[in-house]
This record gives structure tokens, sequence and C-alpha cells, in this order.
């Protein structure tokens, strides 16, 4: 078969994690921890998610490692949502832990100026994913991650670093995902489904099923593949648009989608914005549409609005618009009014070449907008997202649950919406991580994402160590927590804002509403190196050292 079922890792991981050891055993030795080779300390480094709050909090976190020396004792590198786009950027260069100073703050700088990625680049991309097949809006949004990030499309594969890769130079890439249709499961009765991804292997970890990285988007049946050459592997953009889609919240996706989408389409006249042709009215029209479908007395102006640009026969293009008068809508229930809509939506759609050629103005430019109507937008209506083909599809295993195998598309969304911590992927037995050292950038609260990694560990028997939660400063963190427990792997916690890089409880908050999750893209150089200068405090290098050669001494 081409689905394996296992728990013991890969044999191409294996092979890569042998070199890295050797690394970060020349690298503990250049800090006085001398080790034989089979008791190289095995060190995991841990990032959450928060959006470009986490993206740009470990780059500096990153850089700061790098500058003290200490990037070759980590032999993986796990991370979920926004700290996935710090890691997909990083990785482009096989050898960046190297040179992390210089390659993290040219990451840095491109996120500060932003790039210029043009739209019809960005749309070019999603043709071929549609080519493909399971289109979602995933995809969407990851050609928005790499807008925000100011980089160009990011299309080298996962797999590809795979191949690429194997000198063992940086640690051990591991993201990450879950299954909607388990996360939409009451939660106390699902059982924690974590999908992993890594340059070799990617599945689900608990039930141990695992398909080769390069064919994860093909069709299987049975555990076979059905091989399509159409069907790529999955490169970075799609990647970032499954595991770093910070905004897992559908209002959130929606709302930063369609802004980029405006912001393209909206024609510029000498810096300033340029009267709209009738054509870019309706499709703007559209847009508005999908924004705000609950605020029918706006709906009900916006349609007005495409009645007037359309023109007197408006109506051959729209039945339902046709139909629709003021007394109709004020007479409706919002069920009814809210199905009104999306038929008129759909009939536009349907009908927008003739509508284009209607109000002339069809150039190349326009070309790409017919397309983002008629295959994204629908997207918001539907919600389709994260589609990739389930590998587990009609498979017959034991230890596989059946409700895994019975339909030929997965539905992969952000870890971050039930884990914002990469812990299940680091806690698998097979990889025997003595140290894990957990970045925590989440907004909600500096141990939540501790206590859930904790309530996992216990549902799922993983080994982890005992905490009191109630003993814990939830409103002034310290900034170095370190719990262990004979047997069990030593866990260092490291919240984002502390009393020590912000001295007092009061800072504490001013920097959570400067940094908060849900804000427009970061662009200013002044909040972007405060953010990476301030987190770099975090790193407590003789207290990292510290825990290492206490772990060295155990082996």
């Amino acid at each position: 078969m081409d689905v394996v079922i296992r728990q013991d890792l890969c044999d191409e991981e294996k092979s890569y994690i042998q070199k890295r050891l050797q690394i970060v055993g020349d690298c503990l030795r250049s800090h006085g921890i001398v080790c034989k080779p089979d008791e190289v300390p095995r060190v995991a480094l841990l990032s959450s998610g928060g959006g470009e709050r986490a993206h740009i909090s470990f780059l500096g976190v990153l850089r700061q490692l790098g500058q003290d020396n200490l990037l070759d004792c980590f032999l993986y590198m796990a991370g979920v949502s926004g700290s996935t786009w710090a890691m997909s950027s990083l990785y482009a260069d096989a050898h960046w832990s190297k040179n992390a100073k210089v390659t993290i703050s040219s990451v840095l700088k491109s996120i500060s100026e932003g790039g210029d990625m043009a739209f019809s680049e960005g749309v070019q991309w999603l043709r071929e994913r549609y080519e493909e097949g399971d289109l979602s809006l995933s995809d969407a949004w990851g050609v928005m991650t790499c807008v925000i990030k100011g980089v160009p499309l990011e299309t080298r594969t996962l797999s590809d670093e795979g191949s690429r890769d194997r000198d063992g130079a940086n640690p051990y890439p591991l993201y990450s995902a879950i299954d909607r249709a388990f996360f939409d499961k009451d939660k106390a009765k699902r059982k924690e489904l974590w999908f992993e991804l890594s340059p070799h292997e990617a599945g689900f970890t608990e039930p141990g099923a695992f398909v080769k990285t390069s064919l994860l988007k093909q069709d299987f049946e049975g555990g076979r593949v059905k091989y399509s050459p159409k069907r790529k592997p999955m490169d970075m953009v799609q990647l970032q648009g499954i595991c770093g889609n910070v905004f897992g919240d559908e209002k959130q996706n929606q709302k930063h989608i369609l802004d980029w989408i405006k912001k393209s389409l909206l024609p510029r006249s000498q810096g300033e914005a340029a009267p709209l042709s009738g054509v870019l009215k309706i499709v703007m029209a559209l847009v508005e549409l999908v924004e705000c479908p609950h605020n029918m007395d706006h709906c009900h102006t916006v349609l007005a609005r495409l009645k007037s640009v359309l023109g007197e026969d408006y109506g051959k293009f729209s039945t339902t618009l046709l139909e629709l008068d003021h007394e109709m809508w004020t007479d409706m229930d919002d069920q009814k009014r809210k199905q009104h809509m999306e038929n008129i939506f759909e009939e536009l759609i349907g009908s927008a070449e003739e509508w284009g050629q209607e109000l002339n103005n069809l150039d190349n430019k326009l070309t790409d907008v017919w397309w983002v109507i008629k295959h994204i937008l629908p997207l918001f209506n539907e919600w389709q997202f994260g589609n990739v083909a389930n590998f587990l599809y009609q498979i017959n295993e034991p230890k596989v649950p059946e409700e895994m195998c019975k339909e030929d598309t997965m539905h992969l969304i952000d870890a971050g919406l039930f884990l914002n911590s990469p812990y299940p992927s680091v806690l698998r037995e097979a990889r025997d991580v003595d140290i894990i050292m957990s970045f925590d950038f989440s907004e909600d609260a500096p141990f939540k994402s501790l206590e859930g990694a904790w309530n996992y560990a216990a549902a799922n028997q993983r080994a982890f160590p005992d905490i009191d939660f109630k003993v814990l400063d939830h409103d002034c963190p310290k900034s170095f927590y370190v719990f262990e427990e004979e047997g069990k792997p030593t866990l260092i916690h490291i919240p984002l804002f502390n009393i020590r890089n912000c001295k007092d409880e009061a800072t504490i908050k001013q920097e959570w509403r400067e940094y908060a999750t849900f804000q427009m893209t970061y662009r200013g150089k002044k909040k972007i190196d405060h953010l990476a200068d301030l987190v770099a405090e975090n790193v407590n290098r003789d207290g990292i050292l510290k825990e290492i050669r206490k772990a060295a001494a155990k082996h």
C-alpha cells in the first residue's frame, strides 16, 4: 500500500535526525557540554500561533538564538498558524540557520516594506490550483499570506525540501493542521486527531496513518494512490493557506481576502483612486454582497445600485433581480432575503461575460476579474476550506476509525483552532524528545496552550510533566518556566509579554493592545523592530543551557 499505518518514524526522517544529532553534539561541545553520540539531548523548539504577531515574534526569537549560538542545539522545529509563516520563509534557504541574523533581518525587512505582487500573479496561481481540482478558500488565503509577508509567491514544495536538505543543517521542520470534520464535532466525544506535515511524510499522528508528502494531494482509494500528473505536490503557498490560517474565524478570513481583492481591483490614477468603470462597480457590489449578507438594508441598497449600473435591461442578467421590488423585499423574512441574494449573486456570476461585454472594458485585468468572480467568490457561500484529497478514503485498517475513511476529501484547517502550539507532534513517543522549549505568542492567556497540551497528553497517554496551573500568575507571568518530572520530557514555557521584557502588568496590557491578533498588516518598521527586539529578551541563554546540561547528565 501507499498508505502506512505505524507509530514509528519514516526512514528518511531517521536518517536526517542522525545527521542533525552530530551537528547538535558539536554545538553543545562549543558550550562545554560533552556527550557521547548516542547521548546527545533531543531538544524541540516550538512556536505557537498568533497571526502576524507570532510570525514576527518567532523571527525575533530565532535571530536571537542564532546570535547566541543556540540554533544548532535544536533537533526539531515545530509551528502552528502564524509561526508557520516564518518557517516557510526561512526554509527556502537550505542553510538558513548558519547565517540566521542576515537571513532573518532580510525577512523582517520584507514584512515592513511590503511587496508588490501583481494581482494577475496571484490569480494565475489560483487558476493552476483550479485545474488540479479541490480549489478552496485556503488557496486564496495562501496567496493573501504572501501579500502580508511582502514576498513573491512561495511555490517551492515541502517535499522538495525533503529531497534537497539531507545534511541535517537545520532543525527538522514540522507543520500542523487538523481535519475540520473532527474539529466540528462535540469536543467531549471526538478523538483528538492531529495532522502533521514534514518534508518526507504527512498524516494523522494518533491513528498513525501516513503518506509520503509528495503524494499528499493525489486521489487514493483503499490505501493505494490513483496518480494524476496534473496534481502537483503541495507548495508553500497552499501549505500556508492551510496551516497558517490565523484568522480561522470565517468572518476574519472573508474580510482579509475580500479586502485584498478590492484593493487589487481598484484602478489608480497618479497615486489617487480613479473613477470605477461600470464593470468594476458591479464587481465591487458583488464583493459587498459577500461581505455583508446579514445587513439586509445595506444589501437592498447594493441591489438598487446594481440595477442602476446594469441599466434598463438588468433583468436579462438576473431574473431574480428583475422580479424583486421594495415592497417584496420588506415583506420577506431574513431567510428568504438571504436566498434571493444568493440567487442574484449566482445569476450575475453566470452572466458575467454578457454584462461585462455590455459595459465594455474587457481588458486583460478584467479577464482575471471574471475568473475571481466565477471561481473564488462562490466559495464564500459554500465556505469551502482546506480541500485536500483524503488518502484514507475507503481504506480497511482496524487502527483507522471508520469515520475517517468515508469521504474522498479532507478539509484541513489551522491546528491553532484546537491547540495553539504544536505539542502533539513532538510528544510522539518515536521522537523521544528530552526537552520541549515552547515560545507562546497566544493572545488568550499565557498558559492556555500549555493547559491544552497537558489535557491532550492526558487524553492520549503521552508523557508530560504534571503542572499546577492554579499557582501560575496569569496577569504578570515570568519569562522562563521549567516543568520537569522523572521519566518525562522537561518543558520550558516562555510567554510573549512578561515581567522581564515589560517590567510591570500595565506595560504587559499595553503591549497586548498594540499587538492584537486581528488588525491590519504590520508595515511600520518601528512597530516590527520593537516586537522583534522585545521578544529577543525572552531568550534566556544561561537558562536554556542549564536545562540541556541537566538532560545530558541523565543519559
